[in-house]
């Protein structure tokens, strides 16, 4: 049986007795098995048939896979043979510069890569290539976003203008703000995820103990579990957050344990986080005068564990909290809140000093 490899010069005398060697080995260990002649869209149909569905992938994963794919990977690359990509792995890096000036961000084409490496060790395990050309490739640089924090100050300059709007508001729309500004808060409180909050159940809030249980999270209008295994924890609430929840029960006409706590006050539904964003955080932000580039919900987040830091909880604490899987995620907080609250070296030295 004659195979061809490829066209001179990429496959020249020496490289085709090389191949044919590490044929004759697979035929003594595995027996030969010539690959099939796919291109890569066509192995994508496959692997979106034969081996997605039966993963148990959140929604929000296939649609990352989904959208990979068929919006930039298959356009760009789909046309060509997997082994054409094995053998000229340029093509892939072709592709990152081809991304790039499209504008797409490092962090973006690195996922497309991993969707592709995935597919690609799919490939290698149904023996179509012998290897997985992506881990030839040097990732784009993806640079750490610099985390906005606000400050002690800027909190309370917050809340007091979610009170003035929530005052200055009519009735019918006093009572989303009033809504939106206790959900701020508890976000602040307890550096819960978007979706968490979203989620939560009164069934998950122990008022009497202080605690609340996260245990769901509302990702693209659907109920699913948390981040990772570490997301299912417990946080405590200290008094203002617990006074906060209180008052959202007192407000609230959905009071049953499978009811959402911060729910849409007429229909009971979860609510919608970019209307939230749009229509009462940001106008908040801009009334309290903070102008800094504040990502939503993000940056509440990346507020409230800096905060924790910043007080002197120890990290295995600040790691439970915020739900991480790795101590390494948490160091982040650690060193913003040393940068961004200073009196750490002043009270050492206090310490260490102060008795001499």
């Amino acid at each position: 049986m004659l195979e061809t490899l490829g066209r001179e010069p990429e496959w020249t005398r020496k490289l085709a007795e090389s191949e044919l060697r590490r044929r004759v080995v697979d035929v003594e260990r595995d027996g030969y098995v010539r690959p099939e002649r796919l291109t890569l869209k066509e192995m994508v149909e496959r692997f979106q048939r034969d081996y997605l569905p039966a993963r148990n992938l959140k929604k929000s994963t296939m649609l990352h896979y989904q959208g990979d794919l068929r919006r930039h990977l298959i356009p760009a690359l789909g046309r060509h043979l997997l082994t054409e990509l094995e053998q000229h792995p340029e093509l892939i890096d072709r592709y990152i510069v081809l991304k790039s000036a499209q504008g797409l961000s490092p962090k973006t084409i690195g996922h497309h890569l991993r969707t592709l490496s995935l597919v690609f060790k799919v490939a290698q395990r149904w023996r179509l290539v012998r290897t997985n050309p992506c881990t030839l490739i040097e990732r784009p640089r993806v640079e750490e976003a610099e985390m906005q924090v606000l400050t002690e100050i800027e909190i309370a300059r917050l809340i007091a203008a979610y009170h003035q709007l929530e005052t200055e508001a009519e009735e019918a729309d006093s009572l989303w703000w009033a809504i939106s500004r206790r959900l701020v808060l508890v976000a602040l409180g307890t550096a819960m995820r978007r979706g968490e909050l979203l989620a939560l159940r009164w069934q998950d809030v122990k008022l009497l103990d202080g605690l609340v249980r996260v245990e769901r999270s509302y990702v693209r209008n659907e109920m699913t579990t948390p981040k990772s295994r570490a997301s299912r924890r417990t946080i405590e609430l200290g008094p203002r957050i617990r006074a906060a929840f209180e008052e959202q029960w007192e407000q609230t006409s959905y009071r049953a344990d499978s009811d959402i706590v911060f729910c849409h006050p007429q229909i009971g539904t979860p609510l919608d986080a970019s209307k939230l964003s749009r229509c009462y955080l940001r106008p908040a932000l801009k009334r309290a005068g903070i102008e800094k580039p504040f990502r939503p919900w993000h940056d509440l987040r990346h507020t409230a564990l800096t905060h924790e830091a910043a007080a002197g909880n120890p990290q295995a604490y600040i790691q439970l909290k915020a739900g991480h899987s790795q101590g390494t995620i948490t160091e982040r907080y650690i060193h913003a809140a040393q940068v961004l609250f200073p009196g750490a070296a002043a009270r050492a030295e206090e310490r260490m000093f102060g008795s001499a």
